[in-house]
Order: structure tokens, then sequence, then C-alpha cells
């Protein structure tokens, strides 16, 4: 597995002391009075800094990145730093903001992954959207609108991307341009679900939310998010394996996943029909007779990464042979996200299922090769 080799220093606290100045250039120079900078001063202070090699010409962090990944999970070479605000609720949602200094990220549209790079001085604006009973992630496209305020006007305003990372799983963002130090708010209008929804969430999830939160954008604020990136042994860079997901944040979140992986494959009630695999994606397959998601027979697929269990949302899936038809995203109150269909099936029926179309969701580093060409699988229900 060979690397990017991107210079980057991974030994000496001030050369990322350097590159947490450079992420925001004008901030730099905003704070030079502050920091008692001169302009005539020849020799390089934290007011006036290099530029370091760690940047690139828009003075956004750079990290070194696997050049030749698989196809498939693989480890970063890092573990990005992030701050993490108190959450927030609104009626039925919770919404759990993050912040991190601007990210590459790679947009699907249909197979094929487009990389989209940090070329905004500025930070990278994350939130995962749960429910406010459970505390569960809600791995549904809830339509969000950002505004970023100063001052009560319109900073900047944004559609932030469904995305999944190794640590956060299945959340909102964007990079976001943010040009001088400050005060922020951050308001997030939440569209009505359009998803499938069963059980109690049936009638939940249907009005439109807004909330809001704030933030500095400071020296301090960049020092933090900056010092905090672990580098990982280079001998791993590029391993198929995946990070570990972050502990739990805000409600509901549990000790291992921050309440962001779907179940077991033993915690789904009915029949197993395997555990096929596609992609790098794992495919728990049930089928069940006494269920209130539908009146008779009912398929339930779960897809989700490996290592991580994170739900695969936006997929088209479908079925033929013994059962024929697409199988529709769902969010239900007890088995969580999944994608069914109704239909009888009888021991020694054999099915087909095809990935119509693969996971339409953003991807953090470690992912953007994964889950894009997904042969269909063989499932078989046992005599």
């Amino acid at each position: 597995m060979t690397r990017d080799d991107t210079p980057v220093d991974r030994t000496h606290s001030t050369s990322r002391r350097r590159l947490l100045v450079a992420t925001a250039g004008t901030v730099t120079a905003g704070l030079a009075g502050c920091l008692g900078g001169e302009e005539s001063n020849d020799e390089p202070t934290e007011s006036t800094p290099e530029p370091p090699e760690v940047t690139d010409s828009e003075n956004v962090p750079q990290t070194p990145r696997v050049s030749d990944p698989p196809d498939a999970v693989y480890l970063p070479t890092h573990r990005t730093s992030m701050t993490h605000l108190d959450t927030v609720e609104s009626g039925p949602y919770t919404v759990a903001p993050m912040l991190s200094y601007p990210h590459r990220f790679w947009l699907v549209t249909g197979t094929d992954p487009e990389l989209v790079r940090p070329n905004v001085q500025g930070l990278h604006l994350m939130f995962s959207v749960r429910d406010s009973e459970t505390g569960a992630v809600l791995p549904a496209d809830v339509g969000a609108q950002v505004r970023i305020l100063r001052d009560g006007q319109v900073r900047e305003t944004l559609s932030p991307w469904p995305m999944i990372s190794q640590t956060m799983g299945f959340h909102f963002g964007d990079n976001i341009p943010i040009r001088e130090p400050g005060s922020y708010t951050v308001e997030v209008d939440l569209s009505p679900m359009t998803v499938r929804r069963t059980g109690e969430f049936a009638d939940r999830f249907d009005t439109r939310r807004t909330v809001s939160f704030g933030f500095d954008f400071d020296r301090d604020f960049q020092r933090e998010i900056v010092d905090g990136v672990e580098f990982l042994d280079e001998s791993r860079w590029g391993e198929r394996d995946a990070l570990e997901p972050m502990m739990g944040h805000g409600s509901g979140g549990d000790e291992t996943s921050g309440g962001n992986a779907v179940r077991p494959p033993d915690g789904y009630p009915g029949r197993s029909l395997g555990e096929p695999t596609s992609g790098d994606a794992t495919f728990v397959v049930r089928y069940l007779t006494d269920t209130h998601l539908s009146d008779g027979g009912y398929l339930l697929v779960s897809p989700r990464t490996p290592y991580n269990r994170i739900p695969l949302a936006d997929m088209a899936l479908s079925v033929s042979g013994a059962l024929e038809g697409e199988l529709v995203q769902t969010l239900d109150s007890d088995v969580g996200h999944h994608y069914g269909l109704t239909g009888s099936l009888s021991p020694g029926d054999s099915l087909e299922l095809a990935v119509d179309g693969p996971p339409q969701v953003a991807r953090h580093q470690g992912y953007e090769t994964a889950f894009l060409d997904m042969p269909p699988m063989e499932i078989e229900v046992p005599q």
C-alpha cells in the first residue's frame, strides 16, 4: 500500500500551531493587532506566520492520504479532531452539532464518486439528527437548510449533504467559509421526512422544525481542532479495517457507537436468510411472518458497513425469483432503518437481491471507494 506524499510534520506541536494559523489567513490578519504583531518584523511569529508546508494554496489544512486504497472500507491516515457543541431539541428532533477544520469528502452520483476539495477558509460543520424520545440517529434525509449568522445578519446559506464517516456514522455536513473571527449563530431548518415510517414513527417527523446553536471562531478553536488530530501508525494506512466510532454524544448515545449503529444480525426478529456481502457492505436478510410491518410475510434487508454497522441509506434494492419487487426504504421504531417488501416465501425458495443503486450519500475518507460496485446476491430460504 502506497501513500500520498503530502509533507506533514506529525511530531512537532509548533508545526501544528503554524497549521492552525494558516487555516484562515484572514482570521490571522484580524487577530494580528490583538497579538501585537508588527508588519515590519521579518521573523516569523504566530501573528505573522510563514505559510506552512502542510497547507495548500487556499491555506486549508492538508493531511496525508492513501494514494491507492482498496475498493473496500480502509483505515485512513488519521483520526479527525472535532469540537462537540451542546445538543439542541425541537419537537421530535434532537440535533447534535460538531465542528472541525475544512475536510475533503466525496459526493456520489450513481456509481461515480466526486472529490470535494476543502478550498474554503473556515470550518467543516456536521450534525446528526436523532429521535428525541429514544436518542437513535435517524439515517434519512430531512431536507436540512442551514443559515450562518453574525450580528443578526445572514452570512452564508447551504444545504448540507447526507454523509457517512467511520467515527461519526450517518450525519449531515459541509465545508463553510468563515472569513473573520467572532461569534456565530447557526440556524437549521428540518423538513418533514418523506421516507416511509412505521410503528411509533408513523405519525412523527412530519412537521417543519428549526433549531439554532452558536459557536466562537477564534484562535483557541483552531488550535484545539488541529492539535487534536491523531495520526495512525503509517504501517496501517490503507489497511482493511475502520476507525472506532465516537463514544456516545448527546442523548441516547450508547458507549460503543454514539447511537449510530444498527443492531447486530442476531438482534432482528424473524427467520434468517443469511448475511451476504456486496461491495464490502453486509446485508442482513430476514423473513418475518408476525410483524406490524405487514399483514402477511415481510422481507427485511438491513445493509450496513463492515466493522461499525453504520446503516447505508438512500439505496435502490430489488428482488427477483420467488418474490419480485422493489424494496422500500423504511424507518421503524422497533427494527430501525431497513428496506422492506411484503410477500410470501416458502422453504426452498430462491431470490436474487440486486443493488440497483448504491448508497447516494457523501463519504468521508475510508469509505469513498466502498459500496460502489455492488454485484447481485443469491438468497435461499432454508428448508
